[in-house]
């Protein structure tokens, strides 16, 4: 869930590459990457065609390679957890909703009730630190007594930056962040102690897309509001990870977004159906910043709800087996949780039924679906149940849940 400016008035900014929603060169694909949870060693993957060992190199201080979290059932207390949960409470930890950062609206509390496995808070340009942390408080109460929450924020700096009241910093744009890698990580660490401290464990940043300099701010979702790092991923990739291991410092996850990348499109998908990319292929150097955040330790990679006609011409990436599949999890060696932008309000995926973009999604590979509209819920709920009757999609949902109760377990947010 990835938000970015909505250039018109009426609509709040979105997940994908533009909107801010509220509350809380290229690196050698990392080899052998620890899964978490005491997993076993994701094998080994070949590097990135035209990556360049100078961009992880460069990232100072170098962040070690951190274990994400790893393959399902590899923990006794997911084991534990998902045991004692029901079918309904399993396949709501599937699912992100979004809650105002202000005060819990009633849609939300609705929402809550199912026991959703986490929020995104939305509309908090002017709610303070302590306005924040009564509304996570009043959430996990509902929502998170059994399971707690993952609670997420799009807090990218610039015109991103949902939490932006009293006691939270303003960041700068990541133009600005990019320019400096060496002391980027400490001022994601700064970034990150203010949002656990109101009880966000995860950040829905950096944007880890390398926008093509020759669209600049033609590239709707990133380079109109300055979101990228910079424009090639030997600037990129040390940013990248400069970042991830700074909010790993202050104890709260990184989403690496938005996979395959956006910074070779015209269009926002929060605002445009039928966005294709017809350059990013499944070997582009441009992968290489989103090697390096992987390698870096990022627990989470949320897709594009574009198309890439050269990786796969049919599906949409946050749809796409082969992309997820094979290039995410096979070829950079991802063992952590694979989430959607915001599948709620995005213009992308008006042609798909609400229930049916939570099916597709995990029946391609994902795990973790964000929505900003709490009513999207219930609907998904509904289509998954029924898609669960099915035992090879039921096997992959489990799969799903497990992945996210690591990912709960390694943030600290799941105790037994």
């Amino acid at each position: 869930m990835t938000p970015c400016p909505d250039p018109r008035p009426p609509r709040p900014p979105d997940t994908a590459a533009s909107r801010p929603v509220r509350l809380a060169g290229a690196a050698v694909l990392a080899a052998g990457l620890l899964a978490g949870c005491g997993s076993a060693e994701a094998p080994a993957v070949p590097p990135i065609p035209g990556a360049s060992p100078t961009a992880a190199s460069s990232a100072s201080p170098a962040p070690t390679t951190t274990a994400a979290a790893g393959p399902p059932g590899s923990s006794p207390c997911v084991n534990a957890t998902y045991d004692r949960l029901t079918p309904a409470q399993r396949w709501a930890q599937l699912v992100v909703v979004g809650v105002p950062a202000g005060g819990v609206s009633p849609a939300a509390r609705a929402a809550l009730t199912k026991e959703p496995g986490g929020i995104i808070l939305t509309d908090g340009d002017t709610a303070s630190s302590d306005d924040v942390t009564q509304v996570v408080t009043s959430a996990q109460a509902t929502g998170g007594a059994d399971v707690p929450m993952l609670v997420t924020a799009d807090q990218e700096g610039g015109k991103v930056q949902e939490l932006k009241g009293p006691g939270f910093s303003q960041i700068p744009p990541a133009t600005t962040q990019g320019k400096d890698a060496g002391a980027l990580r400490g001022d994601a660490r700064t970034w990150g102690k203010e949002l656990r401290d109101v009880g966000v464990t995860a950040d829905l940043a950096p944007v880890a897309d390398v926008v093509d300099p020759a669209l600049g701010t033609a590239n709707a979702p990133v380079g109109k509001f300055g979101r990228q790092f910079g424009t090639d991923v030997d600037t990129v990739a040390p940013a990248v990870s400069a970042f991830v291991a700074g909010m790993r410092d202050a104890k709260v996850a990184s989403t690496l977004k938005h996979f395959p990348g956006l910074g070779e499109v015209r269009q926002n998908t929060d605002f445009a159906g039928g966005v294709v990319d017809d350059k990013t292929g499944a070997d582009s150097p441009q992968l290489g910043s989103f090697a390096a955040g992987i390698k870096a330790g990022a627990p989470l990679v949320m897709m594009s709800s574009a198309r890439y006609s050269k990786i796969d011409p049919d599906n949409q990436a946050l749809f796409s087996s082969t992309i997820m599949r094979d290039v995410l999890r096979g070829r950079l060696g991802f063992t952590g949780v694979i989430m959607t932008d915001d599948v709620g309000a995005a213009q992308a995926l008006a042609d798909t039924p609400v229930g049916a973009r939570a099916t597709k999604f995990l029946a391609a590979g994902g795990d973790l679906l964000l929505t900003i509209q709490p009513q999207d819920l219930t609907p998904m709920l509904g289509a998954i149940t029924a898609a669960a009757k099915e035992p090879a999609f039921a096997a992959r949902a489990q799969d799903a849940v497990r992945r996210v109760l690591a990912l709960k377990e390694r943030q600290g947010v799941l105790h037994c």
